[in-house]
């Protein structure tokens, strides 16, 4: 059984309300197995220790003196030993010590003695960690922890213990015997022969090879010392300090082995000898949950280093200066040892004992610093307070980069890749023209990749001034060439080496270009710019995930997407997204990249100075796609170098002679009489300046390399002359160097010996009309080319022109609409992501719904939950989108909220992670996670879920629920975790953390550039150092770099390349326009080379799916698994037969489990693939620990040692002072109790009706609902108000009556949300019918409420909604002030009135005194329908469940109704039962995968059959006299929903089904029954009679509890003669119709003339029967069920006629969505007609008077007999 919380809700009470002196407070609902803090665990604890003394797992304590090797604990009952601990003990000064341990620990052999850890052979130095296991000293023990779940200890003299995880029990040998928790037995027990202790432990001694050692002789007869001895041993171990101890651990076997060592014991060793057992018995109270206390007198006391304190229950998790929280965090119990005394942390950064925590020293990069000291780094200065960075931040100037023709790096430093071909706006003001920079982006090889920056523009002044600077150092202003140094009013340009060109504005704008070896451009921006900024370089922010926003002011998801909005010609094509990697396409190419770009990440190379600094992972990656990609291998490998170099001197690191070794050829290419200078930081000296002041050499920039004059030399006009072979080509007026490459419509030419080569053909100019050709060659002076022609794309772009283009070109007031054409610009669509929408249409990004208004997005701004993402080994990816690996075999944090000094007080959670290594790599097969939150810690680990209460009381904080391969945790302070139960981690956070938490997953504070922020409050650069900065235990030892796994395991490399190419492939096409795919690409072949010794498939399908995940999260769903590729095999989880499970790649609603029994999560997550269970109505909860769906998770309750079973009352008291307490056995064993207010009783008598003349008085109570009506959510008792019973009295007499009875439905959430301007919720009552959701005809009444806040009424929400019985629940989106509706949730009341003979009441009179379960229930919106009632042969006021407000106000009703008819009535006509026709609507075929005659099946083929059949028969047509049992095939035959047969279910070639035929019993005729007019004679009389006191009802939309009344009503009636006339009614036909199911028999081709054709004549071809009279037809797309087709923009055909046709050819872009079609089948049906009645009628009225008021509406009853 389950042990559950007492969960329990009491609705309408706020938290805290006092009903009668209780006080309630609802917890959350949940049902987590929930675990002590410090449990007993004696039981998975093996000790030794003394003189010989041994206690097994089992408990038994026994003395054995052997002096051999023995096993001391192996796993030896399983298929493969994890672990083989032995040991040997030798006599020491008179005592005996354990001196030799041997442990194997799955792969590792550890050998221990008192001087030396060795292993695997190899003498290690403490801490050491590698392989899962961890050598560490903790308080005055050698410990040793393995991840397999041993722990060992040993205090290097007599004592050692081990720790198993009790997943071990009953599988180990050796002196520890078997742990199976039963003493003695199997271990002291052998052919049913008691063995002694000494023969028991002879049979667990291992010799050496060459040993033979004799086994200890049995002790002889041991004296009787006890009387001496007794006294010492009993005083000490039942002293105080013990006192806890001998209620959890029995000390009469440690008195006794403390007699015997005394006994056996040298005098001078008696000390000794004493406290060993002492001790034992303190650490097995230890283990047991006690805390002993200080046992020890001052000279037995131990000494300790430094100033620390000996305690026996110390904390084994000391404080430290790297980490004071560590003690926080801790599980282990006390342990004795040195610790440091209250207030002290250790100083584990100087070793000098134990330390206020204000001494302490802090580190930055490598370095310690004392208290008070202070260091500064570029924009940032800190000063070192209590070992925490107390840091300042200034604004600092932002630089954007252009590096190798492709590599971008904008002013918030985020880094992609861009291969464009065309000018781009690199960065400007956006909302004024005082500076622009443009580049150049063109292709310059033979492939897509290889692209140059191919000359730089520069506006100023709204275009007053124009710079153009080619790669040649050519220099233009306003279109003349220039020489340098060139300075004007708010401009100077000059060259400080043959290298560089610097320009400096005086607005804070500097440019640096890079002429050697290849153009490259650095521009820095003033901190005055922050936040003004547009273009490749991004928004100057200081936030990296936004960078890629746009104008229309979206972000785009790739840099493709983002890259072609800022193009400033509209000829230009657009980049493509490019997955291609250079280095694969040439061994030698990538051989050389290896070996040169490696040089950036050599820890001992000429850049590792910087390393600390500048991390070179991504400049590595430039430089070995660059080497890889350029035609001018070196060129390109030098740039990237050069590249690293100038970002280290941006930071203040230069670096000297790197070029010594490589890139050597630009030292000694200087012209005659200049000199290679590293690093020059002024002006360069030309003889212009020695006649005039240099205007140049009061500019200041990032240090440069090149040619610079030698000292004492000028640099004078002329430069310098090369040879014909070196000059450069011109073309179009742009220098080309030799051996260049350029594209231009077609032609590709290259630079050869000065003059081009060029081959291919120019295209004859052909343009579209209304286009026309403009002719740039033919063309007069200062007509305007193709250059400045708009687009849709380039409209809000100025015109920067610097030469005439040819090109087509649309009228005046037109642009290229990207199609071909010209359109107006108002009707330019707005772009997002390459794809375009029209105006008025919405998409959703992110969790914020946009839409496009005047080619702009128009988006809300609901704050997103971000989210921190770890999986592979070692992959992680922060809240602001940094990513980076990191490999550790420590527990580290990986989120919290206790951040820096302030932070500690007021910190809620911590989530910590530990890897888990296998194979001989150490690569990460699984992850341990704990969530540490208020006095609760959830542990993950094995793909299973523990609960711990570290302190007692707090509610939980958790709600754990599976969803596909996931397991989810959600909790209350707005945390969500997500876990694959292997590697993969992803953790959801609120906004309202943002720069509030630190960790591996960053800060959250949008900028990604100070995520690796140290435990210490430092930002800095290295990996390592920050991420072992928040290790939890600062005795693990420090991660180290971990070498490249596809370099060491090199033959894997294709093998992962290959496989992990899914990821770029077609597969995931829809989704690479949303997330980059490149990195996870990478990270898929790293886990795939590193997994070396089996696992690999789980390695690689570990890294595709966080790829799908991510393409998940943005609602892009990819179905990737297939049965050869990562298959999820979820027909496992199915009962045979049975088919419950399917995998779903894009994921399910939350779900009704027994962790989860209500269905509603705190978060609803969509996209989390995997196996999901579809449950049936009659199993609706999902067992997680079975994996079956259970009708309910049924446990029973115990309450004060009574056994109660599900739905069983527990107690039914009161409080005393008017309250009632209700407690009863809820689902999985949870006590529901229910507090109400007590009604008042009273004594019923039942309502008398006669025949006879005499008057009988009958007398009626009943409820007006109101404070004391209740409604209990989980009993779902409901509480109705039944009409009066009539019992006739007369001769003879029969009962006839009726009454209402009501229920409330589920809540209903049917709908999803539908983004758009159109779109909304829509929870109709036909769409709910749709889905299968049980819906009445003729609601009652409705009640709405939004699903994120049910407690909120509708009226309070500020939105504007329908919600009614006529409808159901309608929300518009545009009717919205947010734009954007909220998920509402519906429950409708149906009400059916049923003969008093089945119910419980026919034989009594109805009770209302007795109450059944009340409780008050909240304002809520309710809408109520009147409804007029007929009741037959019966005499009933009719009352119905008042669930409205009722003010009570005091009315006076006089009634007296007299009738002299006499009255003769029968039961109501029972129908006729009768067996169907044979049904086949269905044929099974190997395309439609099965047989199918359910009832929606045969009604949608126009087929009547009854709406609720009894029975049901099957038969195969094949066999019609053959049971479904003897024909063997799996079928489904149920009288619920009819006959299903699958294909897959069947066994044999085919694997297809028989064709199937039912027919079923149905009890639906009721045309045997007479409908009959009557014609009464009336003659009713009113006089006065007994008054009484009736409230006015009034209805409003929502209901308060008030006060209960009872109402008592007497009525006398005489009865008269009736004359009755029968005549009957012919039978009336009616229309009935039904939908029928969705039909999906074609899937489109990828074919032009191809498409989806899902036509009447195609699904009848199927084996479907379509039927004739189709009404009305609906389409919809399979990927969008949601989405109202005509909102895809796909042109299809939908029709009643045809049914559905869609062709490829009609699309943009080409393909057809897969659809799927759905008729309204309708057909006539036989009813028995509605007759016209002559009313017998009772008529109330109440007279008025000053004193008493009307009642609000008259009570009519009407009788229609039937004939005897």
């Amino acid at each position: 059984m389950r042990l559950n919380l007492i969960v329990f809700l009491l609705i309408g009470l706020p938290l805290g309300t006092k009903s009668h002196g209780l006080t309630i407070i609802p917890p959350l609902q949940n049902t987590l197995k929930v675990k002590a803090g410090n449990p007993s665990h004696n039981g998975r604890v093996c000790s030794t220790w003394g003189n010989f003394h041994f206690k097994n797992f089992d408990g038994d304590i026994f003395y054995f003196p052997g002096v051999c090797n023995y096993i001391f604990a192996s796993n030896c009952k399983s298929a493969y030993e994890d672990f083989n601990i032995q040991i040997r003990r030798t006599m020491v000064e008179n005592a005996t010590m354990i001196t030799h341990v041997i442990m194997k620990l799955e792969g590792a052999v550890v050998e221990l003695t008192r001087t030396s850890v060795l292993v695997n052979g190899q003498q290690v130095q403490m801490p050491y960690n590698h392989m899962g296991v961890l050598v560490e000293r903790s308080n005055s023990y050698l410990k040793v922890s393995a991840k397999l779940g041993l722990t060992f200890l040993w205090n290097e003299e007599d004592a050692l213990l081990v720790e198993l995880d009790k997943k071990y029990t009953n599988q180990t040998c050796g002196l520890c015997g078997d742990f199976n928790g039963i003493p003695t037995n199997n271990e002291f027990i052998s052919q049913n022969t008691k063995l002694t202790a000494v023969q028991f432990g002879n049979r667990q001694k291992i010799d050496g090879p060459t040993e033979q050692c004799d086994d200890p002789i049995p002790p002889a007869v041991l004296k009787n010392c006890s009387s001496e001895f007794a006294s010492i041993c009993e005083t000490v171990l039942t002293s105080e300090a013990f006192t806890s101890c001998n209620v959890l651990v029995d000390v009469q076997d440690y008195i006794e082995t403390c007699i015997q060592d005394l006994c056996h014991c040298d005098t001078s060793m008696a000390d000794f000898c004493m406290c060993n057992t002492f001790a034992e018995y303190s650490r097995q109270c230890a283990h047991a949950g006690g805390q002993p206390l200080n046992w020890r007198t001052s000279e037995l006391s131990k000494s300790c280093p430094f100033n620390m304190q000996h305690q026996e229950c110390g904390s084994p998790c000391s404080d430290t200066c790297s980490n004071p929280e560590r003690s926080a965090l801790c599980e282990d119990h006390c342990t004795d040892g040195c610790i440091c005394p209250p207030g002290m942390v250790f100083d584990d950064i100087n070793g000098a004992g134990c330390i206020p925590r204000k001494e302490c020293h802090c580190t930055y990069e490598g370095e310690t610093y004392a208290p008070g000291t202070s260091f500064s780094s570029k924009c940032r200065s800190c000063t070192c307070a209590g070992g925490e960075w107390a840091c300042v931040t200034q604004s600092c100037p932002g630089t954007c980069s252009i590096e190798g023709g492709s590599h971008i790096s904008t002013f918030d430093e985020k880094y992609y890749s861009f291969f464009g071909d065309c000018s781009y706006v690199l960065t400007k003001l956006c909302d004024s023209n005082d500076f622009t920079v443009l580049g150049d982006i063109h292709k310059c090889g033979l492939t897509d990749t290889e692209t140059c920056l191919k000359g730089v523009a520069i506006s100023l002044s709204g275009g007053q001034t124009n710079i153009v600077i080619q790669p040649s150092g050519s220099v233009f202003v306003n279109m003349i060439y220039t020489q340098l140094p060139f300075s004007a009013a708010n401009v100077t340009i000059f060259r400080p080496s043959s290298f560089f060109i610097v320009l400096q504005t005086t607005f804070g704008l500097q440019l640096q270009i890079q002429l050697t070896p290849l153009m490259q451009l650095f521009i820095n921006l003033d901190p005055s710019h922050k936040g003004q900024t547009c273009g490749l370089c991004g928004n100057f922010n200081d936030v990296q995930t936004d960078d890629f926003k746009t104008t229309s002011g979206v972000i785009e998801g790739t840099s493709a997407a983002f890259g072609n909005t800022w193009k400033t010609r509209a000829d230009c094509p657009d980049a493509k997204i490019t997955f291609e990697n250079p280095c694969t396409l040439s061994i030698e190419n990538d051989k050389y990249a290896q070996h040169w770009c490696g040089l950036l990440s050599d820890t001992t190379g000429p850049f590792a100075e910087c390393h600390s600094t500048v991390n070179p992972e991504v400049y590595q990656k430039n430089c070995m796609f660059d080497t890889c990609n350029c035609e001018n291998t070196e060129d390109c490998m030098c740039a990237a170098l050069s590249s690293y170099v100038r970002a280290c001197a941006v930071k203040g690191v230069l670096l000297n002679g790197w070029r010594n070794k490589v890139c050597t050829k630009y030292t000694n290419t200087c012209p005659k009489s200049l000199k290679y200078t590293y690093n020059i930081d002024s002006c360069q000296p030309t003889c212009r300046s020695l006649s005039e002041p240099d205007v140049t050499c009061n500019i200041k920039f990032v240090p440069v390399d090149g040619c610079t004059c030698i000292n004492g030399t000028y640099m004078d006009e002329s430069g310098k002359c090369v040879p014909a072979s070196s000059c450069p080509c011109y073309y179009k007026g742009m220098p080309l160097s030799p051996g260049e490459v350029i594209h231009d419509n077609g032609i590709v030419c290259t630079c050869t010996y000065g003059k081009l080569s060029c081959i291919g053909e120019k295209p004859q100019p052909v343009c579209a009309s209304p286009m026309v050709y403009v002719d740039c060659g033919n063309a007069t002076a200062g007509v305007a080319g193709a250059e400045c022609q708009k687009s849709c794309q380039t409209l809000d772009m100025e015109c920067y022109k610097t030469h005439c283009v040819s090109g087509c070109v649309c009228p005046h007031n037109y642009v290229l609409d990207g199609k071909g054409g010209c359109i107006a610009p108002e009707e330019c669509p707005c772009v997002h992501n390459g794809d375009s929408y029209s105006p008025g249409e919405s998409i959703r990004v992110g969790c914020n719904n946009c839409t496009c208004r005047n080619r702009k997005w128009h988006c809300s701004e609901e704050p997103c939950l971000e989210t921190c993402s770890v999986y592979g080994d070692g992959h992680y990816m922060t809240f602001d989108g940094k990513r980076f690996d990191f490999e550790g075999d420590c527990e580290y944090v990986l989120i919290q909220n206790y951040c820096g000094k302030k932070g500690l007080d007021q910190g809620t959670f911590r989530v910590i992670t530990e890897n888990i290594p296998c194979g001989t790599t150490g690569t990460t097969c699984s992850k341990s996670i704990k969530v540490f939150l208020g006095n609760y810690e959830l542990v993950l680990s094995d793909g299973r879920s523990d609960v711990i209460q570290r302190t007692p009381g707090g509610e939980m904080p958790f709600q754990i629920r599976s969803m596909g391969i996931y397991l989810v945790v959600d909790t209350t302070v707005g945390l969500i975790l997500m876990w694959d139960k292997k590697t993969s981690i992803f953790i959801k956070l609120s906004p309202s953390f943002q720069g509030h938490v630190c960790g591996l997953c960053g800060n959250y504070d949008g900028n990604g550039n100070n995520d690796f922020t140290t435990r210490s409050q430092s930002v800095v650069g290295n990996v390592l150092e920050f991420a072992n900065s928040w290790k939890v235990s600062s005795t693990c030892p420090n991660a180290n770099q971990t070498k490249d796994p596809c370099t060491a395991n090199p033959y894997r490399k294709s093998w992962a390349q290959k496989q992990c190419s899914i990821i770029t492939s077609e597969v995931f096409a829809k989704c690479h326009s949303q997330v980059e795919p490149n990195e996870y690409y990478q990270a898929c072949v790293d886990d795939a080379c590193a997994c070396d010794t089996g696992g690999d498939c789980e390695c690689f399908c570990t890294a595709v799916a966080a790829y799908a995940q991510a393409c998940n999260e943005l609602d892009i769903c990819i179905s990737w698994r297939t049965p050869s590729i990562c298959p999820l095999f979820c027909d496992y989880y199915n009962p045979q037969g049975e088919c419950e499970w399917h995998y779903k790649p894009c994921g399910a609603p939350c779900m009704k489990t027994c962790n989860n029994p209500s269905g509603k999560c705190l978060h609803e997550l969509r996209g989390l693939e995997g196996c999901y269970p579809h449950c049936p109505k009659n199993k609706p909860y999902f067992d997680e620990e079975t994996m079956t769906c259970v009708s309910n998770c049924e446990c029973v309750c115990i309450y004060e040692g009574q056994t109660y079973n599900y739905k069983d009352v527990i107690y039914n008291t009161t409080d005393g002072i008017g309250g009632c307490i209700v407690a009863i056995c809820g689902p999985n064993g949870t006590l529901q109790r229910v507090v109400y207010d007590c009604p008042i009783s009273a004594s019923p008598t039942p309502f008398q009706f006669s025949t006879t003349p005499p008057a009988t008085t009958s007398t009626g109570t009943y409820f007006i609902a109101s404070k004391s009506l209740f409604y209990s959510l989980v009993s779902k008792i409901y509480f109705m108000v039944f009409s009066f019973t009539l019992s006739v009295t007369s001769s003879p007499t029969t009962s006839v009556c009726v009454h209402e009875v009501c229920q409330w439905s589920e809540w209903y959430d049917g709908s999803l949300l539908i983004p758009g301007f159109d779109g909304g919720d829509f929870e109709t009552f036909d769409d709910l019918r749709a889905k299968g959701y049980e819906v009445c005809r003729a609601p009652k009444a409705v009640q709405c409420r939004a699903e994120k806040f049910p407690n909120i009424p509708l009226k309070d929400l500020g939105q504007r909604v329908e919600c009614s019985t006529t409808s159901g629940l309608i929300c518009y989106n545009k009717d919205q002030i947010s734009t954007m509706c909220y998920n509402y949730e519906i429950r409708i009341l149906c009400c059916v009135f049923v003969p008093c003979s089945s119910t419980p009441f026919i034989t009594t009179s109805y009770e209302t005194s007795t109450p059944t379960t009340h409780i008050p229930i909240p304002e809520m919106t309710t809408t109520t329908a009147s409804t007029s009632v007929t009741t037959s042969a019966t005499s009933t006021e009719k009352t119905s469940p008042i669930i409205r407000t009722s003010t009570p106000s005091e009315t006076s009703l006089e009634t007296t109704s007299t009738s002299t008819e006499p009255i003769t009535s029968t039961m109501p006509c029972q129908p006729k039962c009768k067996w169907s026709q044979w049904y086949d609507v269905h044929f099974p075929t190997l395309q439609n995968k099965g047989d199918y005659e359910t009832y929606h099946d045969i009604r949608s083929a126009g087929k009547a059959i009854c709406r609720h059949p009894e029975k049901i028969q099957c038969r195969a047509e094949k066999y019609p006299h053959k049971s479904i049992e003897e024909i063997g095939q799996v079928v489904h035959c149920n009288v619920s929903f009819g006959l299903i047969c699958r294909n897959e279910d069947q066994k044999g070639e085919l694997h297809i089904c028989l064709n199937y035929q039912i027919k079923v019993l149905c009890c639906d005729d009721y045309s045997h029954c007479l409908t009959t007019r009557v014609t009464p004679t009336l003659s009713i009389e009113t006089s006065a009679s007994t008054p009484s006191t009736v409230p006015t009802t009034s209805e409003t939309s929502t209901f308060t509890p008030s006060v209960t009344k009872e109402i008592t009503t007497t009525t006398t009636e005489t009865t008269t003669p009736i004359t009755t006339t029968p005549s009957t009614a012919p039978g009336c036909i009616k229309e009935e119709c039904d939908w029928s199911i969705w039909y999906d028999v074609s899937y489109p081709e990828s074919g032009y003339n191809d498409g989806d054709f899902d036509t009447v004549e195609n699904i009848i071809k199927h084996g479907y029967k379509v039927c004739a009279n189709r009404k009305a037809v609906e389409c919809r797309a399979v990927r969008f069920p949601d989405t109202p087709y005509p909102l895809l923009e796909q042109h299809i055909t939908c029709n009643t006629e045809e049914g559905l046709t869609c062709y490829n050819k009609d699309q943009l872009p080409p393909i057809c969505y897969n659809y799927e079609i759905r008729f309204k089948c309708c057909r006539n049906i036989t009813v028995p007609c509605k007759t016209t009645q002559t009313p017998y009628s009772t008529t109330q009225e109440a007279p008025t008077s000053s004193q008493t008021t009307p009642i609000s509406s008259t009570s009519t009853s009407t009788f229609t007999p039937t004939p005897t």
